[in-house]
């Protein structure tokens, strides 16, 4: 219980930091320290297609239901299918899914704040598989990522990102400075352009999206 509300309390917080990051004194303050260190090339990366904004939703942008405080409800929707819930609104990132050494996902979410770190580490303590979490080969025909590509580890963390996303900076810092931290544990870091804001035009809404087909 004490787990889920941690969670909870955190992912409140750092749903409200991707919203109001641009008027927030303490964060831009603190993002400055973070965006430093994250010069850092990633394990693994690749590019979600642009013409495949469904299936980003549909795959990336949900979650546990469990994990969603009440005065977040609203911004999401429950999919029946799954019982998982989908952001509501405009694609965004960052997303964060956190898998074990055996490739099973123990965590998903997005946003960032301060104390994504702390999340993180509780998570990987616990390291409970969770259903509410897209699996490696959900994700693999819309961005070339194959799980046979990525080494032996013990957690590999995959971010999905956009270069004009400035709490997808502080992921990347908040990442590097973690890795560098956990020197006993094998990490694998793969980052996924994910640019929401191109998938919404119409250009690449109009378009049928072919799996394994480069946007």
């Amino acid at each position: 219980m004490r787990k889920l509300v941690v969670i909870i309390t955190i992912i409140a917080t750092a749903f409200f930091c991707s919203n109001v990051m641009a008027s927030s004194k303490n964060v831009m303050a603190s993002s400055k320290n973070v965006m430093a260190s994250s010069k850092s090339e990633p394990t693994l990366a690749g590019t979600w297609q642009l013409n495949c904004l469904n299936a980003y939703q549909d795959i990336v942008s949900t979650m546990n239901p469990d994990w969603i405080p009440d005065q977040l409800k609203n911004g999401f929707e429950v999919m029946e299918a799954t019982k998982e819930v989908r952001l509501g609104g405009s694609p965004t990132v960052p997303w964060l899914t956190i898998y074990n050494n055996d490739l099973k996902p123990i965590y998903h979410a997005v946003g960032f704040n301060s104390r994504s770190d702390a999340l993180w580490q509780l998570v990987i303590d616990q390291n409970l598989p969770t259903s509410f979490a897209p699996k490696l080969y959900e994700i693999e025909p819309y961005t070339g990522v194959r799980a046979v590509d990525l080494a032996d580890a013990d957690f590999t963390f995959v971010e999905y990102e956009a270069k004009w996303c400035t709490n997808c900076k502080l992921v990347q810092g908040a990442l590097v400075d973690f890795i560098t931290s956990h020197p006993k544990l094998k990490i694998n870091h793969v980052q996924i352009e994910t640019d929401t804001a191109k998938m919404q035009k119409k250009k690449y809404k109009n378009q049928a999206c072919q799996v394994g087909v480069g946007s």
